[in-house]
């Protein structure tokens, strides 16, 4: 008797490299906005500088003192003494992305490990939906922020050489990162991750088995 055979197809699920450095650009938009929303150098001006918490006067200001009305004195920080509604809503916004982007990543690390076809692409769409939500929310806050202070610009007085400075940078970063992450995400097709092996089984004859 000859060896019969048994033709079977396999599905198997391979993971995409751009899964995993959409994953990894989420993760650096991450850091980069935790380090923006914690630190007070979004605008400064001379020896003054303001973040979404906190404005500071650094140490080395050639007066010796405060450089104008309600701000800190030299080597001191305090929370913004203005009329900062914008800025306590752009900095709603940013942590609201920082959060959001957080989700994201973990729907992302959840489709890369899950085994279920149908699973991965649901944790995917979802990650890729909270991606592009967090892109829009932040480009709202980035912009926002320097329209809103141009008109509040007044209330600082005399001081007019203002600039954004290294914190507001980073916003725009995390931003960029976040984008790249929901492109990657968005252009890395669904059924790439799929492919159909065929596999050709010999079964002896019973004789000698």
């Amino acid at each position: 008797m000859v060896a019969t055979q048994t033709v079977t197809i396999e599905t198997v699920s391979v993971v995409r490299p751009l899964k995993i450095i959409s994953l990894i650009c989420l993760l650096i938009a991450i850091v980069l906005s935790v380090v923006s929303i914690a630190t007070t150098s979004w605008l400064r001006s001379g020896s003054f500088r303001t973040g979404l918490f906190q404005e500071c006067t650094s140490t080395n200001e050639p007066s010796g003192s405060a450089p104008f009305d309600g701000a800190p004195a030299p080597g001191q920080c305090h929370s913004p003494n203005r009329d900062s509604a914008f800025i306590k809503a752009v900095a709603g916004l940013m942590i609201s992305a920082l959060i959001l982007t957080f989700f994201a990543a973990i729907l992302n690390v959840c489709g890369l490990v899950k085994s279920d076809v149908r699973r991965k692409y649901i944790f995917y769409k979802f990650a890729t939906y909270l991606a592009i939500f967090c892109v829009l929310i932040e480009l709202i806050a980035l912009i926002v922020f320097p329209a809103c202070f141009y008109v509040k610009m007044r209330d600082y007085k005399s001081r007019r050489d203002w600039e954004v400075d290294w914190s507001y940078g980073l916003a725009w970063g995390a931003t960029l990162f976040t984008f790249g992450a929901s492109l990657m995400l968005i252009c890395d097709k669904e059924h790439e991750e799929i492919y159909y092996k065929e596999k050709t089984i010999y079964n002896p004859p019973p004789e000698l088995s």
